[in-house]
């Protein structure tokens, strides 16, 4: 069965989309098209509809490869912290803190 339509409105154009993802989320997205455009026109007037429709989608570009490069980074930063923690308990560093606690814990009762 064919997924329903979303009509959207982007840069004053009515556009028909169909997709999987549920009308909310793809009227989420044209509004964010939509206001990218906008912002465009407003910093850089043109009358050509492409001209603005090609340097706001340079724009999400650019916001989305920032955003992946950030979380690559993060990736990484996880990364070798959990590979410092699975050093710390092979070498029974966190095990002993750990079992240190819970034994002066016990005296204490």
């Amino acid at each position: 069965m064919p997924e329903p339509k979303v009509k959207v409105e982007i840069f004053g154009n009515i556009y028909n989309i169909q997709g999987e993802a549920p009308p909310e989320y793809i009227n989420k997205l044209a509004q964010y098209v939509d206001n990218k455009m906008s912002e465009v026109s407003r910093s850089l007037p043109s009358e050509n509809v492409l001209h603005t429709a090609i340097l706001a989608a340079l724009n999400i570009a650019d916001e989305y490869f920032q955003l992946k490069e950030i979380d690559e980074h993060a990736d990484s930063v996880i990364l070798k912290r959990a590979n410092a923690l699975i050093s710390m308990l092979e070498e029974g560093i966190i095990g002993d803190v750990y079992s240190n606690q819970a034994t002066k814990k016990t005296i204490a009762e």
